[in-house]
């Protein structure tokens, strides 16, 4: 009557002990639900997270009230969200708080995948059920930036894809308390958000040699063999890998002492050694010992 706004009470929550739900854009599932661990699902979901700037002009009748129209949205954008995250309060620990767990579950997606996934916002309720109470319920705000940066085509998760991060996800975790695979992660992980391709490559790069830690001395030969051993086996195609594994590092050496742009190609191959070097990381669930990959490569072993 008097004017004076009141906003509807929200529902309780405490999103260190209660079910939180994860909204994963990018991120579309074949199957209605997959369950990655006790009291950790991925479910079918569908919203939308509206992303352009609007305008209006005129102000609201009162306070409460949308502007009237007309509206004018300023450019195009916007997340569609198909993959929700239930991480219930009952859920199996794997190392973090519950909001760090819900974002190594999606950097492992991330990994895995190598697509620009994100979480714009968590829930208390599924994001199925908010419809139907909107006003009541607690949505947060968490990854709305700028969209990440693609570093290969688009694809979907595949049932083995699901079934990697299932099988792998505890050993995953475990690693994530030795620091020199956490930074290597945490690393890699940041490396898309950067959407300059000569700091990019230079970051994916750092990844790998926060994993390797190739030494002072001879950096370039040391790093690109290690890398090799780690992810060929001996013989022709550890030798061409080498080769390969050269050019894109000296890629990254212009653009980091030279402000060369790295071509695509050179680009996306720092992400996928990158990515196939953390992953071959938490399959043998140990980090690389750089010394026992260059005996291997001396050895060709």
């Amino acid at each position: 009557m008097e004017g004076t706004y009141v906003p509807p009470r929200k529902d309780a929550f405490d999103i260190g002990t209660d079910t939180l739900y994860g909204a994963i854009g990018g991120l579309e599932l074949h199957c209605p639900h997959f369950d990655l661990l006790p009291g950790l699902r991925l479910r079918s979901t569908f919203c939308r997270v509206i992303a352009p700037y609007l305008m209006a002009f005129a102000p609201p009748p009162r306070p409460g009230l949308p502007h009237p129209n007309p509206w004018v949205a300023l450019g195009e954008g916007g997340l569609t969200v198909l993959t929700e995250l239930e991480l219930t309060a009952d859920a199996e620990a794997i190392g973090f708080d519950r909001l760090n767990t819900v974002w190594f579950v999606v950097a492992l997606l991330r990994l895995r995948l190598g697509q620009p996934l994100q979480v714009p916002v968590i829930a208390d309720r599924p994001f199925s059920v908010v419809k139907s109470a909107p006003e009541s319920a607690n949505i947060i705000p968490v990854e709305l930036g700028a969209p990440l940066v693609r570093t290969t085509p688009h694809r979907g998760a595949t049932q083995s894809d699901l079934q990697w991060i299932q099988s792998h996800l505890r050993a995953a975790a475990a690693l994530m308390q030795d620091p020199i695979f956490n930074r290597a992660l945490q690393t890699f992980d940041r490396a898309v958000a950067v959407p300059y391709p000569g700091a990019g490559i230079v970051i994916a790069w750092a990844s790998i040699e926060s994993l390797l830690r190739p030494g002072q001395q001879r950096i370039t030969e040391r790093l690109c063999r290690a890398l090799a051993t780690l992810l060929h086996p001996p013989g022709s195609t550890r030798d061409r890998a080498f080769t390969e594994i050269a050019a894109c590092y000296e890629a990254r050496g212009g653009a980091a002492h030279a402000g060369h742009m790295p071509d695509t190609k050179q680009f996306t191959k720092a992400f996928d050694l990158a990515r196939a070097a953390l992953m071959a990381t938490i399959e043998q669930g140990r980090l690389p010992c750089r010394d026992e990959l260059l005996r291997r490569w001396s050895q060709k072993l």
